[in-house]
C-alpha cells in the first residue's frame, strides 16, 4: 500500500509512544528510557506538551489513501522537529524519567547541549529531535518522506538545521545533506556510546541561483 505523510494529532500520541519504544533499542535509550509504564507515561506527557507548542512539528507516516485514512490506522513512522525559537525560562527543574538512569540522562543531555552550543553558537537553526520507523517497515521510504518534509520546511526558511545521530542513523541524515561536525560519548557498562553532532547548512535552490 502507498505511504501517506500527515501532521500528527493529539489522538495519535498513544501510537507514537508505542512506536518510539518499539523502535529505539540502543544501549543509551534502554538505560535512560526503559520500556516500563512510568517512563511511557513520562514520554506521553512530553509529546502532549510538544504538540501544543507553535514551533514544534509532529509528522506521521501511515499506509493508505488520504480519503480513507483514520486516526486508528497504523502509524509506521513519525518525526518531531522544531523551528528556531527562544525557550521561556520556567524556573522549574527538568523532569526526568525517574525509572531510568537519571544520572546518565543528565550527563548525555548536558554533553549534547554543550556540543550544540559550541557548534551552532548564535545561529538560528531547526532541531530534529526524533525520526523513528518501526523496524518491520524500514527501507520502505517512510523515513525519506519525513526527511523530505523536514528539509522542505528548513529550505523555505533558508536556515540551518541540527541533529544528534546514532551511528545507525547517521547515513540517513548524510543523504539529506547533514555533515558530522563533532561527537560526544557516554560510558555504558564500561563501553563508550557515541552520538554524532550533525549540521545541515542553508540550501540555495536553483531558482534563487539564477
Amino acid at each position: 500500500m502507498p505511504l501517506r505523510l500527515a501532521r500528527a494529532e493529539a489522538a495519535d500520541i498513544p501510537q507514537l509512544v508505542d512506536l518510539y519504544f518499539n523502535t529505539f533499542k540502543s544501549p543509551i535509550v534502554l538505560r535512560v528510557k526503559p520500556n516500563v509504564p512510568p517512563v511511557r507515561e513520562w514520554y506521553k506527557k512530553s509529546l502532549e506538551n510538544d504538540i501544543e507548542k507553535p514551533y514544534t512539528r509532529l509528522y506521521k507516516v501511515v499506509e493508505g489513501q488520504a480519503e480513507s485514512a483514520q486516526v486508528s490506522d497504523e502509524i509506521i513512522a513519525f518525526a518531531k522537529w522544531s523551528s528556531p525559537h527562544t525557550e521561556p525560562q520556567s524556573g522549574k527543574p527538568a523532569q526526568w524519567p525517574e525509572d531510568g538512569d537519571v544520572a546518565l540522562f543528565k550527563e548525555a543531555v548536558g554533553k549534547a547541549t554543550e556540543k550544540k552550543k559550541n557548534i551552532m553558537g548564535e545561529k538560528e537553526h531547526w532541531y530534529l529531535g526524533v525520526l523513528a520507523t518501526l523496524p518491520k517497515h524500514q527501507r520502505r521510504g517512510a523515513g525519506s518522506l519525513l526527511m523530505t518534509e523536514f528539509c522542505k520546511e528548513v529550505d523555505e526558511a533558508g536556515q540551518w538545521s541540527y541533529v544528534e545521530a546514532s551511528p545507525h542513523g547517521r547515513p540517513t541524515y548524510q543523504r539529506f545533506g547533514f555533515e558530522t561536525r563533532d561527537t560526544f560519548s557516554v560510558m555504558i557498562d564500561a563501553e563508550p556510546y557515541t552520538d554524532c553532532c550533525m549540521v545541515r547548512e542553508p540550501q540555495i535552490n536553483s531558482q534563487e541561483k539564477q
